[in-house]
């Protein structure tokens, strides 16, 4: 004959401090904003060599993150289907203009920016957004026939060559 053992109930005080400890909210408030990646807290702790906690200025200019991934918008493509260079410049068609055929808030941007003509790097930098979905974006909207793109042949030493290289410039230090 085997013998089982009888089974007596537990303690309930020592099973509902169990179950609370492990089903407790954990502390996330904070971990998920769009803040939580910036270094400027952790290179002062790194730098200081102590741990205690150091106040950070926050910086004046406010940056705007969106919600989903920037390669989101182009479907998931990471490359244009004509090959545009990063110096080549852009502006918004008649049909552009009038926002025919726009499909998205990030097209109709793009159509306001270029406006005035600009260089691919400069509506990325406008826009915050990777160069490679920008590229991918205007091949699209050119494609549309939303903005037109001429590819710069500049030669060393003539007038739009040096205007051109002061608006990059402009632009870069801008950044």
């Amino acid at each position: 004959m085997v013998r089982r053992p009888r089974w007596t109930e537990p303690d309930t005080q020592t099973v509902s401090a169990g179950w609370e400890q492990l089903h407790r909210a954990t502390e996330r408030e904070g971990l998920d904003s769009p803040g939580r990646f910036e270094l400027g807290e952790v290179s002062a702790l790194i730098g200081s060599g102590t741990f205690a906690a150091v106040p950070v200025q926050e910086s004046k200019k406010t940056v705007s993150r969106s919600r989903f991934r920037p390669y989101a918008r182009t479907r998931g493509r990471t490359r244009p289907d004509n090959d545009l260079a990063l110096e080549a410049l852009v502006s918004t068609s008649e049909r552009g203009r009038r926002y025919a055929g726009v499909a998205s808030v990030e097209q109709r941007a793009i159509c306001d920016l270029c406006v005035e003509t600009r260089s691919v790097a400069e509506v990325a930098a406008h826009l915050r957004l990777p160069l490679g979905v920008v590229k991918v974006m205007v091949g699209d909207m050119a494609d549309a026939g939303l903005v037109l793109i001429h590819q710069p042949g500049l030669m060393f030493g003539d007038r739009s060559s040096r205007e051109f290289m002061e608006r990059v410039l402009h632009g870069l230090r801008s950044l």
